[in-house]
């Protein structure tokens, strides 16, 4: 038994050594094509993008040209006389130059020889070098899959030659890997060795390192050249080789663990990566998870349904006990044992280390983050799936607000006040700080949520039939001053709707990964998803009395409390169960300083607290839907009043001693001229047939 053991060990690492992979390498130094030849067409070395991805015959839309360069420039080539030549010559839009150069020798590559190469690597050791010459940028990436642009995770890694001469390196998981130097104007060595065994990366610039790091898309297939808006470069003496690894008969390695932050006290769940890196199946093993001074441990058996994990196959292992995250960094030490109930033959890659991070909350502080959105635009999935997945791992520190657009669910006065602080959609706001892509929310939040908040707001409701009254006591936690500014939001989850204008634009339909928190995929949607198949969440429906807020009117210190009061008139189609209250203050920099959540059934636990019939620096009385827009607000000549819903409306203005200083008849869409009033307070109360709304303007 003893000896059939060995023996299969023997033929299992020949069938290893021989048929999977090979050392191999090439050198390239382009001295024997002619000056003009483009080298996809004319190298059975090389390939163009249009070549793999459509099967295309030559010439090639996408090939690149061999050239000397002194012949019609002072750049002469880094050794002999030809370079291959990168310039973007596409009206500023990137291309069209597209080439490949796989890490695998065989010829002639194309789709149908797919099967037959050893490409993808994973394991072993690839050493990868060119000369460059970058004159104003340049641009490449690693491909890890022959079927280039395929699938989730095909670029390895993308490499950016700035302008500047930074190096910047990243891919979709993890946008910043690393950064480097390069010089400018120049021949110099661009060299990466990568030990695809232990995931590590390492870049050399003219034989100095500029850092190594761990890369989540641990597979190289080729590297791909491309040309974006204004690059133009040269590169010459291009090289690779490849080593393969020796696999020991068993053995398993950690090979990766998810990033795990958030805030002190929370749970996070550990997902780590295994991959089997001997020569034997693995059955079974166990992998612990040591951190803050706690183990917990996967029993991981029955693998694949007891055929087990093969050699080289990675999977992934989800602990089902949860880390409770400490404060501060702190490393978690993961390793895997007990592999087939015994002894890893090889120790040097069992164990893993990463760091985690976790910020405390600052107390009673909530984070607002608002997206622009609507169901036209084709790219707000994103924004979508980014604030349900900010819910699920900051629930009772998070309130998204989706303010949508141009359909059903938009609200005009939101839309309007957001609308001069985004370029375009999706977009992002958190705590109405710059504008950022919805999809990185969470790097805003953890800053915001540590600032400690000016005042602490409670809601309180009263629900009778449609009617929603809002009392919003506000505790300050350090002394304000009245140009402080509150709002409130109603939001709704849950929406949904018939007809065309709730159909969604999708436009990862067929191409990019796109994960919900319920585990759909919107790569897997249509290209435009119907009505039935969408629920809306975070929808914005109201917010007042405007999205600038209104001022305080006053100084409060810390310790203080008043209570302002808002009403709302809810639509009957609105479920009632799904409506949010939101609370905002406002600093005078129009940031949000702190928020307040509630659903309606808590807000009405906590207590409906009147406001004065008479109104105050800090009560605003509504004897109906607040609806009018009073804009802008501070303001230094002119206000402009919208969305009146009658004419002839009493608008009366009173300065802060109580003093009528304008009145006036109105209508929708008027102006008032404030340029002849002193600085000040002043309380605008607008009065039509049936009801009285109360503004506070600041006059700067």
């Amino acid at each position: 038994m003893k000896n059939l053991f060995t023996l299969l060990n023997i033929l299992l690492f020949i069938f290893y050594s021989n048929n999977t992979f090979s050392q191999m390498s090439y050198f390239e130094d382009f001295e024997s094509y002619t000056s003009g030849s483009p080298i996809a067409q004319t190298s059975s070395h090389w390939n163009s993008w249009d070549e793999i991805m459509n099967n295309s015959v030559a010439p090639f839309i996408d090939d690149c040209n061999v050239i000397d360069p002194s012949l019609s420039s002072p750049i002469t080539a880094y050794s002999g006389l030809n370079t291959l030549y990168f310039k973007e010559n596409n009206a500023g839009q990137g291309g069209p130059e597209d080439i490949l150069f796989y890490f695998d020798t065989t010829q002639n590559i194309n789709q149908t020889v797919f099967p037959s190469l050893s490409t993808p690597h994973v394991a072993g050791d690839i050493v990868f070098s060119q000369m460059m010459y970058v004159r104003t940028g340049a641009y490449l990436n690693f491909q890890s899959l022959n079927n280039v642009g395929q699938g989730t995770g095909v670029w390895a890694l993308e490499v950016n030659f700035e302008t500047t001469g930074d190096i910047l390196m990243g891919n979709t998981a993890v946008p910043s890997l690393g950064a480097g130097s390069y010089p400018i104007g120049q021949w110099f060595e661009f060299k990466f060795e990568i030990d695809l065994s232990s995931n590590n990366w390492e870049l050399f610039i003219d034989g100095v390192s500029q850092g190594s790091f761990s890369n989540p898309e641990n597979k190289v297939s080729s590297v791909d050249y491309y040309t974006r808006a204004g690059d133009e470069y040269y590169i010459d003496d291009v090289s690779f080789s490849f080593t393969p690894a020796t696999l020991a008969p068993i053995n398993g390695q950690t090979v990766s663990c998810n990033t795990i932050e958030g805030l002190s006290g929370q749970q996070r769940y550990p997902s780590v990566d295994v991959r089997n890196f001997g020569l034997n199946v693995i059955n079974s093993f166990d992998l612990t998870f040591d951190y803050n001074g706690i183990q917990v441990t996967e029993n991981v058996s029955n693998i694949n349904l007891g055929f087990g994990l093969g050699s080289l196959d990675v999977m992934t292992v989800e602990f089902t006990n949860p880390i409770t995250l400490a404060g501060g960094t702190n490393p978690a030490v993961i390793y895997i044992h007990n592999i087939n109930s015994g002894v890893n033959q090889s120790t040097s890659d069992d164990t893993l280390i990463v760091n985690i991070e976790a910020v405390a909350p600052a107390p009673g502080k909530l984070v607002i983050g608002e997206e622009a959105t609507g169901t036209w635009c084709s790219w707000c999935p994103r924004g979508a799936v980014a604030m349900n997945w900010m819910d699920h791992d900051y629930e009772g520190f998070w309130q998204g607000i989706a303010v949508h657009n141009a359909d059903p669910m938009a609200n005009a006065d939101y839309d309007a006040g957001l609308a001069p602080y985004i370029g375009g959609y999706p977009s992002g706001l958190v705590d109405r700080g710059p504008e950022i892509d919805p999809s990185v929310f969470k790097g805003d939040f953890l800053q915001r949520i540590q600032v400690a908040p000016s005042a602490i707001m409670t809601n309180g409701a009263q629900l009778i039939g449609d009617t929603l009254k809002v009392s919003m006591v506000v505790d300050f936690q350090t002394t304000v001053g009245p140009m402080y500014k509150l709002a409130c939001v109603i939001t709704e989850d849950s929406v949904t709707g018939s007809g065309p204008d709730y159909y969604q634009a999708n436009a990862y339909s067929g191409g990019t990964s796109l994960i919900d928190v319920d585990g759909s995929d919107w790569n897997q949607k249509p290209g435009n998803v119907p009505d039935y198949m969408m629920t809306y969440k975070h929808v914005a429906r109201y917010i007042s009395p405007s999205f600038s807020g209104n001022p305080i009117g006053k100084t409060y210190n810390t310790g203080e409390k008043d209570t302002v009061c808002f009403e709302f008139i809810l639509d009957p189609n609105w479920d009632k169960n799904q409506i949010s209250i939101v609370g905002m203050f406002i600093d005078p920099n129009n940031m949000i300083d702190n928020g307040s959540s509630t659903k309606i059934y808590e807000a009405e636990a906590n207590g409906y607290h009147p406001c004065s019939s008479v109104s105050t620096s800090t009560a605003i009385q509504l004897n109906g839907p607040d609806n009018v827009n009073v804009y802008p607000n501070p303001t230094y000549d002119k206000i402009y009043i919208s969305n009146l819903k009658e004419n002839n409306v009493t608008l009366k203005v009173f300065d802060i001693s109580g003093k009528e200083v304008i009145y006036k008849i109105v209508s929708n869409k008027e102006q008032i001229d404030m340029s002849k009033l002193s600085k000040g307070i002043y309380q605008f109360s607008f009065e039509g047939k049936e009801w009285k709304e109360n503004r506070r303007i600041v006059k700067d």
